[in-house]
C-alpha cells in the first residue's frame, strides 16, 4: 500500500470550496488510511483576441468542393476574452499506527462475535489419554495475491478464513474418533501476514501486498478463531499456546490477549502467554504424559543445535519426557528431518508444518513456488508419543481450491 498519494487535477470555479472532497469521491481516497498532508491551488488567466465579427456561416461539401452559406460582418475593433485555469495538487499521507489505535481497540469490542455459548461438559470423559493438536502454521491473513500474477492461486482476506475454516473442520473430523482429552491450539505462527499499519512484518521496512487495514484483518481472524475454539470445546478443553512467527510478534500476542479476556471466565478455555527468554525466537512447548512438543517459527543453522535446545530450554519437560518433537513453520513446505543428538538420548523428531496460504508475487518471483497449501494435526498419547499425522489441502491451483471449498460450503 502506497505511504504517499498526490493527486493533480484541474478544476472550474463553480465546484469551491468543495473541491477536496470531490477528489477524494472521486479518486476513491480511504479516509481511515489516509490524511490530506497539504494541498497547493494554483489559479492560471490569459487574454485571448480576435477580431469582432458577425457572421452565420454554413459550409456543405459536394464530392470534392466544398460551399460556404450565410453572411458575415467585421467590425474595426477587436475582442478580448479572458481565459481561467485552476489547478489543484493534493498529497496525501498514509495515518500513524497511533492516529487508528482507538478505532482498533473499538472494533474489537464491538466486532466481538455473539456464538452460543454455554458452559457444558465435553462430550469426551478423561481416559483415552490422548491430546489433539490442531496446526494451522502460516496462514497469512491478509495477504493478497493473483493468479493472474502468479500462476496459481487468488489469496484475499475472505478466501484465507474461507480456507482456515474449511482446513480446522477437515482436520476436526478426522481427530474425534481418538476422543482427546484436550486440543492443543498454537496460535501466531504468521497467521497474520502484517504486524502493523504501514503493512510491515514485525522488523520488515518493506510494504506488503495487504488486503486491508489490520483491525479489518484482526476482525476476521478473531472471528474465526474463536469459532474455532467453541468448535474444539465441544468435544474437550482447549489449551491456547502463543507462539508467534516473524511477520506478527505482536498482533499474534494481542490475539491470545484478548483471547484470553473472551474465555477468562471459562474453566476449559486456557491460554498460554508465557514469554521464554530464548535469543531471538519465542520457544514454547507442551507436556503430555511422557510426550514433549516443542513450538517455534523458524529452524535455522544446523538441526542438531534444535535438538539440543529443546533440552536446554525445557530442561524439566525434557527429563520427564520419552518423546520428544519439534513443530515449526515459516519455510511453508512439508519437510521432517530426525536427528539423533550426541549427548541426549533417544531422538527428537523435527517436523515442518505445511503452511496454509499461497504463494505469492515475492515468492513467485524468488521461484519459492513447491508448496501445497494445506493444514496439519496430531493426535499425542500420554505413553506413546504422536501416534497420528493426518493432513488436509486446499490445493495449489485456483480450479482444486475452489473444487474443494465450494464443495464443502454447498454440503453445509
Amino acid at each position: 500500500m502506497e505511504e504517499k498519494k498526490i493527486i493533480k487535477t484541474n478544476f472550474t470555479e463553480d465546484k469551491g470550496s468543495k473541491i477536496i472532497e470531490q477528489i477524494i469521491e472521486e479518486q476513491g481516497i480511504d479516509m481511515n488510511i489516509y490524511y490530506v498532508d497539504s494541498f497547493r491551488v494554483k489559479k492560471g488567466s490569459w487574454d485571448t483576441s480576435a477580431i469582432k465579427r458577425d457572421q452565420q456561416l454554413k459550409w456543405t461539401r459536394e464530392g470534392e468542393n466544398q460551399y460556404m452559406e450565410g453572411y458575415g460582418k467585421r467590425y474595426p475593433e477587436f475582442m478580448v476574452n479572458n481565459n481561467k485555469n485552476n489547478s489543484i495538487e493534493i498529497t496525501f499521507k498514509r495515518k500513524p499506527i497511533e492516529s487508528d489505535i482507538l478505532e482498533s481497540f473499538k472494533n474489537i469490542i464491538t466486532s466481538m462475535p455473539a456464538f452460543p455459548y454455554t458452559r457444558r461438559k465435553p462430550i469426551f470423559d478423561p481416559g483415552s489419554g490422548n491430546a489433539f493438536e490442531l496446526s494451522t502454521f502460516d496462514a497469512h491473513f491478509g495477504k493478497l495475491a493473483a493468479e493472474i500474477e502468479t500462476g496459481y492461486r487468488n489469496y484475499d482476506l475472505k478466501i484465507a478464513r474461507d480456507d482456515y475454516q474449511y482446513i480446522c473442520d477437515e482436520l476436526i473430523n478426522q481427530a474425534i474418533p481418538y476422543k482427546p482429552e484436550v486440543c492443543i491450539l498454537p496460535l501466531g505462527q504468521d497467521i497474520y501476514h502484517v504486524d502493523n499499519m504501514e503493512g510491515h512484518t514485525t522488523k520488515g521496512s518493506h510494504t506488503l501486498d495487504v488486503d486491508g487495514r489490520i483491525t479489518k484483518v484482526n476482525d476476521v481472524i478473531f472471528y474465526v478463531v474463536v469459532e474455532t475454539i467453541l468448535k474444539l470445546r465441544k468435544f474437550s478443553r482447549v489449551h491456547i499456546i502463543w507462539s508467534p512467527g516473524n511477520h506478527d510478534h505482536f498482533a499474534s500476542y494481542m490475539l491470545c490477549f484478548s483471547l484470553a479476556q473472551y474465555f477468562r471466565n471459562d474453566p476449559l478455555v486456557t491460554v498460554d502467554l508465557d514469554l521464554p527468554p530464548r535469543g531471538k525466537q519465542i520457544h514454547k512447548r507442551f507436556l503430555w504424559g511422557k510426550t514433549l512438543i516443542g513450538y517455534t517459527h523458524r529452524i535455522t543453522n544446523r538441526q542438531s543445535n534444535w535438538v539440543n535446545e529443546l533440552a536446554q530450554a525445557f530442561p524439566q519437560e525434557w527429563a520427564e519426557s520419552t518423546f520428544r518433537e519439534w513443530h515449526h513453520g515459516d519455510q511453508h513446505k512439508k519437510q521432517v528431518v530426525k536427528m539423533y543428538p550426541v549427548y541426549t538420548m533417544g531422538g527428537v523428531v523435527l517436523r515442518q508444518i505445511t503452511a496454509l496460504s499461497p504463494v505469492d508475487k515475492w515468492h513467485t518471483e524468488n521461484l519459492f513456488t513447491d508448496a501445497v497449501p494445506g493444514g496439519e494435526g496430531f493426535i499425542l498419547n500420554k505413553e506413546k508419543g504422536v501416534i497420528a499425522n493426518f493432513m488436509a489441502w486446499t490445493g495449489q491451483y485456483e480450479n482444486n481450491r475452489n473444487q474443494l471449498i465450494n464443495e464443502k460450503n454447498k454440503s453445509k
